[in-house]
């Protein structure tokens, strides 16, 4: 007969760092992976905590859910129950595109959620053969059957389906209305104090904190109380604003699903996009780097896609009007925190997702790598499961790995940044100077011969595809 766990002691901490407040302790007992017959409790410890419940935190959190008898997720936001927008992530009514490497690493993670995510709406689209996309220099490219096939839905699509297969995983909890204040420092087990809505503070053991907050503001501020050597960052300013609006295009036909309609930076550094959602519908956005108006109404939307180098987004549009009318989004930098240049992380501690690297976001590129970071992640848990301290093996092996995962996308980021108009490029913390990417630094990939159709091929495979630029 299956015995039934002790519940987790919850005392009143008299440790002055801590505070008067209730914590949760490790029990450590030993626990058997009943599943696959290990002893965890030999190989990582008891609980894993992770900061945030976006696309990064509930991938890292599928991937240690298998390590650790239990994985607690903590959240700010109130969690929808329901496919809906949040708080906590205001860009989430623009588009958002999981590119082929995103989906196989999800799918891989959570068997079944590619499935699930085509049941739930999303739009398959085959690349390139359903996508137009199309060059200042030379218009619109061929279209050619990639072998590669995406899933086009909103973001509230995405993470609410990923959710479900995360909450799914019995020793995996989600904690919403659970904000992070900091990471109390410890030899062995960091601590972490949150509070809940109405201010009420707690705090929770672990033997491994993963920050997948966004900003890092947890792991920043724990390297700022221990005295450690401040954080190179590599900025790019990227200065971009772009208005997006939700269409229905009811029985308007046309022989794309995608449309990318990029700028020439000689003369003005607006792009184009049309991308399907769930329900029918379409998101159709305009970018403009170095921006100071914006369209504030469709009349005006409009008159800013007559300006693009082609007319396709704006014969596709006009006819149509918004019901949700238009939203607008700024933003400012593409960030890398090189953590991975630290001498080593405090114990304990794993910065993932934005926390380590924030992308532009009109490259679509930030779910994608963040998704294969938790790969990377499950992949490092399997090969140093039989390691003395495992949790320190884990910490040093994905540091020394992700930066090589972070490096493509981000070149690729850079390399249009660079090309931008001299306007453009006068953006706050620009880069100037850098050698452009040229192809792809993965061996094997068909990307590596050159050329616009190989370079996108890769760009589909590995997730650094450009949406607008």
């Amino acid at each position: 007969m299956k015995r039934a766990s002790r519940p987790l002691r919850c005392n009143r901490n008299k440790d002055p760092a801590i505070g008067n407040i209730p914590v949760v302790r490790s029990t450590h007992r030993k626990v058997v992976n009943r599943t696959k017959g290990i002893d965890m409790s030999r190989h990582f410890g008891q609980r894993a905590v992770v900061i945030g419940a976006g696309i990064g935190g509930l991938s890292a959190a599928g991937a240690l859910s298998s390590a650790f008898q239990e994985v607690a997720i903590l959240e700010r936001d109130v969690l929808p129950a329901s496919i809906m927008s949040r708080a906590g992530v205001p860009q989430d009514r623009h588009p958002h595109l999981l590119l082929a490497g995103g989906l196989q690493a999800l799918d891989s993670l959570f068997p079944g959620f590619a499935q699930d995510l085509a049941a739930a709406g999303a739009v398959p689209v085959n690349v390139f053969k359903d996508v137009q996309y199309e060059r200042p220099d030379v218009g619109a490219l061929p279209r050619r059957d990639c072998g590669t096939s995406l899933l086009c839905g909103s973001r509230p699509l995405i993470e609410h389906t990923l959710r479900r297969k995360v909450t799914a995983i019995a020793n995996v909890k989600v904690q919403s209305q659970s904000r992070v204040t900091e990471i109390v420092p410890a030899a062995t087990r960091p601590m972490v104090k949150f509070e809940n809505d109405a201010g009420v503070g707690a705090a929770i053991e672990a033997d491994l904190v993963v920050d997948a907050s966004g900003r890092g503001a947890p792991t920043l501020g724990l390297l700022d109380v221990l005295g450690w050597e401040r954080l190179q960052e590599t900025v790019v300013g990227v200065d971009i604003s772009y208005t997006t609006a939700v269409l229905r295009p009811g029985r308007t036909s046309f022989d794309w699903q995608n449309l990318v309609t990029l700028p020439d930076p000689a003369a003005s550094a607006t792009a184009g996009l049309i991308i399907p959602l769930e329900g029918g519908r379409w998101f159709t956005s305009i970018s403009h780097h170095g921006a100071t108006d914006r369209p504030g109404t469709w009349e005006e939307y409009l008159a800013a896609a007559r300006q693009l180098k082609t007319p396709a987004v704006y014969n596709a549009v006009y006819k149509l009007l918004p019901p949700g009318g238009l939203r607008h989004f700024v933003f400012d930098a593409s960030r890398w925190r090189h953590f991975e240049r630290l001498k080593r992380l405090p114990r304990g501690i794993l910065p993932v997702a934005d926390s380590l690297c924030r992308f532009n976001p009109v490259y679509g590129q930030g779910m994608t790598v963040a998704a294969r970071e938790a790969k990377l992640l499950r992949d490092i848990l399997d090969r140093v499961a039989g390691e003395v301290d495992p949790i320190e093996a884990l910490q040093a092996a994905f540091m020394s790995e992700v930066g090589a995962l972070l490096q493509a996308p981000w070149n690729m980021g850079r390399e249009r940044r660079l090309r931008l108009s001299d306007h453009a490029r006068r953006a706050p913390g620009a880069v100037r100077g850098e050698p452009a990417v040229r192809g792809c630094s993965i061996p094997g990939c068909r990307g590596r011969s050159g050329g616009p159709e190989g370079v996108l091929r890769c760009r589909a495979a590995h997730g650094a595809v450009r949406l607008a630029e």
